[in-house]
């Protein structure tokens, strides 16, 4: 079902999690490829295992989310499409994009990819104002390591539930489930 080079990184589908949650968090592993630069001539691979979209879309998501619950997924601007149809495979209507400029990226093709997406679907019933504050829809933090997203997408995320999880979780948060193959 998964790809081998997923398998060999310590995670498997075996141990997705059961538990019900109002917040999924996910950062996917995009099936795209390392561009090869001057800087790292030699990094042929990604930093981390990739999955297909298919392998992506056969995740349990449905199964662990409440009935009334929110959906943020992470995606570049490349994968944008897909990670719409794969926010809709999952039951999520997508609301919103929240964009995280991390101050830094590769030039490709003429364009500074200094950016990351943070889509933001739901299902069932949505909390009204006033009960939570307002989410910014762009937040500029610096990027520390390769794909690891900053605390303060988490800090705000947690405003729209209780039961939390992170998929493809990069740190372990005390206040959150995670699942991952970095954890």
């Amino acid at each position: 079902m998964l790809n081998s080079r997923w398998e060999e990184n310590q995670i498997s589908i075996l141990n997705f999690p059961t538990t019900k949650y109002d917040i999924l968090y996910v950062d996917p592993p995009w099936p795209v490829k390392k561009i090869q630069r001057r800087v790292r001539p030699n990094q042929v691979d990604m930093d981390y295992p990739v999955m297909s979209l298919e392998e992506l879309r056969s995740l349990p998501i449905p199964s662990i989310s409440e009935y009334d619950s929110t959906l943020w997924l992470w995606t570049t601007q490349k994968m944008l499409p897909e990670a719409l149809k794969l926010m809709e495979y999952w039951g999520f209507k997508y609301s919103r994009t929240i964009t995280w400029d991390k101050g830094n990226g590769m030039c490709i093709n003429g364009f500074h990819n200094r950016t990351e997406l943070l889509l933001f679907g739901y299902k069932g019933k949505l909390a009204a104002f006033p009960k939570r504050h307002a989410f910014p829809t762009l937040i500029s933090a610096r990027s520390k390591r390769h794909s690891e997203k900053p605390q303060i997408f988490r800090d705000l995320i947690s405003l729209f539930g209780v039961k939390k999880i992170e998929l493809f979780a990069r740190v372990k948060d005390e206040n959150w489930d995670v699942w991952g193959n970095e954890v």
